[in-house]
């Protein structure tokens, strides 16, 4: 246990060189893509892995069920997977320590907590994706939360990458006060900082300026030479392959219903030299399939 942790941390604290981050993986399937195209890390989130693959998202999953299904992803791929531990949205200090135990105990290389509070009326957990976000949890609280969270790690597992969310900026926080609250968690011991909502560079600026340890920002105006020029670990648009993937299906079946097989044969000839066109087993291009070889190895 911590050869992953060890290499994801040692890439979140890698200088000058941003993570490019658009793999959140709905599948095993896409993950070992993800992996054979060269990327660094696998991201289980809440939404875009759990709410496309079971049509609830992760904020009304349980531990149980996520680090079961984590297993898998660990198991499939060689470079880490982190997951979003978004089902502990300000539930307090003992229900993190019990899930940071078992993340580490499923070979996970880090987590996510957010200080979001979910939402808990009647009906809300009737969802596909998740809700919006309203509130945060108070400073104090997390603060608690992130200390307790350290303590398991240390015992269980030092490298472990425990990444902090902080959603102050959806609130309407007054960004002095939001620094402030990104300073507390640094203090309790966030490895990494998750800016979620920041909405300028010069707002983004003015938080690392702030800081020590390693930030990212999920931001569609976010640019890879942007990030660096800001000092930032990653560049994050975790949604991209979700919308490239569900697109081009959604644009295929259109065609499918007015043109039948011929628009299957169509893309059958169009990406007949893709290892991932699926037939003579080339889903598989790196393993054997009914024992048949089909590919030279995985590579990247």
């Amino acid at each position: 246990m911590g050869e992953m942790s060890k290499k994801a941390r040692e890439i979140f604290y890698r200088k000058g060189k941003p993570i490019t981050h658009i793999a959140s993986a709905p599948s095993v399937h896409d993950a070992r893509m993800y992996e054979r195209a060269g990327f660094d890390y696998i991201f289980l989130v809440g939404d875009a892995t759990f709410g496309i693959m079971l049509g609830t998202p992760g904020t009304y999953l349980d531990i149980t069920e996520k680090t079961f299904i984590a297993r898998y992803y660990v198991k499939s791929v060689n470079i880490p997977v982190l997951m979003d531990c978004d089902e502990v949205c300000g539930r307090g200090p003992a229900i993190v320590e019990r899930a940071v135990e078992k993340y580490i105990d499923t070979g996970l290389a880090g987590m996510d907590i957010d200080d979001r509070v979910v939402f808990e009326e009647r009906g809300a957990a009737n969802t596909e994706r998740e809700h919006g976000i309203s509130s945060c949890v108070p400073t104090e609280d997390m603060v608690d939360v992130i200390g307790a969270g350290k303590d398991v790690m240390k015992a269980m597992d030092p490298d472990f990458v425990f990444r902090i969310r902080c959603y102050d900026f959806h609130v309407g926080t007054p960004l002095d006060e939001t620094i402030k609250r990104l300073q507390a968690y640094e203090r309790a011991g966030a490895d990494v900082l998750y800016l979620g909502g920041v909405e300028t560079p010069e707002d983004t600026k003015k938080c690392l300026d702030a800081l020590t340890i390693p930030c990212t920002v999920p931001a569609t105006w976010m640019t890879y030479d942007l990030a660096t020029e800001l000092g930032l670990c990653e560049v994050r648009r975790p949604y991209e392959m979700e919308m490239v993937m569900h697109s081009a299906g959604w644009e295929f079946l259109q065609d499918f219903n007015k043109r039948g097989f011929a628009a299957s044969d169509d893309r059958r000839e169009q990406y007949k030299n893709s290892p991932y066109m699926a037939q003579d087993g080339a889903l598989f291009p790196d393993r054997e399939v009914l024992g048949n070889p089909t590919g030279s190895g995985g590579g990247r």
